[in-house]
């Protein structure tokens, strides 16, 4: 009821009273003039009549002599839309609100359709939000508004643009100091055009390691970017973070604003809702350990965030990307692996051994006293790469002491009579090992397997062939049950090399 209905009506119950008031009758002749008034027929504003018990216009009298005209005015009713929905749904609800405060209302509904807490479409946003707030359930922390201008804009497609944020995560359990909690990092890729989430994990150490770790696993699922668009944070500003976009044609850095992270919208509200949707359902769930969050994570993402509706998109972040994902240029496994490899400069000393942190490593004697660039992967140090002038010269291993020196010359080897030549037995191996190889290297089965699985237009065969030479054979009813679990996530007509990559990492 709008406040114009509340005053005409008002003024309907006012015609009644005033008509009390202007006789004023007298002691005994009172019941008597409000049964007149009663047996009266009213009508209200819209022609219709109204009926009233003398009792009725007894309380009317009782509040306008105590508070005037807008005591006669109808209150708006506290719980008015709450009674659409039962009470113990709205029970089920509050439990729901208790339990994680961060959950919204959204969430809140979700959850009570997905878990068969609610028929789906009875919940009201609205409905609910009166039932919340009137239990001090539902309220929001007002915000200073920002006084300068800010420019909304978006790239034109997929792979335009990438941010990327670092996020504080839950507390966990410390794997090394039991009895301990310890906090998270939670590092992440957006797609800008599309709001896809390409990648993300948690980590104990928010360093650069696990930043690049999530970077190049979002460039092997999703292909190359033009841009990327970092915050202002060490290991977003390191030479390293640099040189691996130079050396994969990504075009440098963009970094915001300092003091001022709003340009950076679009992750940060993933962020927002990531906090208020995924890592206030871990105070609910039963995570323990890292493993357990990153599972929860990745099925949070892949299963809502990027299948839900986006409002400004009309679609799913899913969705936009794949309009788009024709012009996804995807790099070379090796290209990525070299790129992505940390460098260092190292003198050996004369004996030809370096250090790199607390490791000793060999390397070759032309090599000794000389100025090396090695290059390391800084979570697997048992093999490094030393490159001198610009050129590979040798892998190395950490160094292992000999409990006698080296000879310096070889012994004299006694004189051994000269073997004859046997050329039938030379040619005898010989062809057993290529009807060896050519065994090892059918791969028909497995091809034929991979193309009916694919869309035409993705097959190579040529990049197929030098995969299974490269990994060996895989059965064909492994790669079967590798395919169905990849394609009952991914669609069908990806670049060859993102299933490729899969096969590699579950075969």
């Amino acid at each position: 009821m709008t406040d114009d209905r509340i005053t005409r009506k008002a003024l309907l119950k006012y015609q009644i009273v005033s008509a009390f008031l202007a006789q004023d009758p007298p002691r005994g002749k009172k019941r008597e003039l409000l049964e007149h008034l009663a047996a009266k027929t009213w009508f209200d504003e819209s022609g219709g009549t109204l009926s009233v018990k003398p009792e009725t216009i007894r309380y009317w009298l009782r509040q306008y002599r105590n508070n005037g005209f807008e005591a006669l005015k109808d209150k708006k009713r506290a719980d008015r839309g709450i009674r659409a929905i039962a009470p113990e749904l709205i029970e089920k609800a509050c439990r729901l609100k208790l339990e994680v405060p961060e959950r919204s209302i959204e969430r809140i509904i979700a959850i009570m359709e997905n878990l068969q807490m609610a028929p789906p479409g009875v919940l009201r946003r609205s409905t609910l939000h009166r039932a919340l707030k009137k239990r001090g359930l539902s309220t929001r922390k007002l915000k200073t508004p920002d006084k300068k201008d800010l420019d909304r804009f978006a790239a034109d497609f997929a792979n335009d643009l990438w941010q990327s944020d670092m996020l504080f995560g839950p507390y966990l359990p410390d794997p090394g100091k039991p009895g301990k909690m310890k906090r998270t990092f939670l590092y992440a890729f957006l797609d800008d055009a599309s709001r896809l989430l390409l990648y993300g994990r948690f980590f104990f150490k928010g360093d650069l390691p696990a930043l690049e770790l999530v970077f190049k696993r979002s460039l092997q699922r999703y292909g190359r970017p033009k841009r990327v668009y970092y915050d202002n944070g060490l290991v977003y500003r390191a030479n390293h973070m640099r040189l691996v976009c130079a050396e994969l044609g990504v075009h440098r850095p963009i970094y915001t604003t300092p003091y001022r992270p709003m340009g950076h919208g679009k992750i940060e509200a993933f962020n927002r809702l990531c906090t208020s949707s995924f890592i206030a359902e871990v105070k609910a769930s039963r995570i323990l350990t890292l493993e357990q969050l990153n599972a929860a994570f990745m099925a949070w993402v892949e299963q809502e965030y990027n299948r839900r509706r986006h409002s400004e998109l009309g679609m799913s972040p899913k969705q936009r990307w794949m309009k788009d994902a024709g012009r996804a240029v995807y790099l070379d496994e090796e290209k990525l692996r070299v790129s992505f490899l940390w460098r260092e400069y190292r003198t050996p000393d004369k004996a030809g051994v370096l250090r790199l942190f607390s490791n000793r490593y060999k390397v070759l004697p032309q090599l000794a006293g000389k100025r090396l660039e090695v290059r390391y992967d800084p979570e697997n140090l048992d093999r490094i790469e030393i490159h001198h002038d610009g050129k590979f010269r040798q892998k190395a291993g950490p160094l292992v002491i000999q409990p006698e020196r080296a000879p310096k010359t070889l012994p004299e080897m006694p004189e051994k009579p000269l073997p004859r030549t046997d050329y039938l037995g030379w040619l005898t191996t010989r062809h057993q090992n290529e009807t060896a190889i050519e065994a090892a290297r059918d791969h028909t089965p497995a091809m034929n397997l991979l193309q009916k699985k694919l869309a035409p237009e993705v097959w190579d065969e040529t990049l197929a062939n030098d995969f299974f030479d490269s990994i060996g054979t895989v059965t064909p009813n492994k790669l079967e049950r590798i395919m169905d679990d990849l394609l009952s996530v991914h669609p069908a007509n990806l670049h060859l090399s993102f299933y490729l990559e899969h096969i590699r990492e579950l075969s």
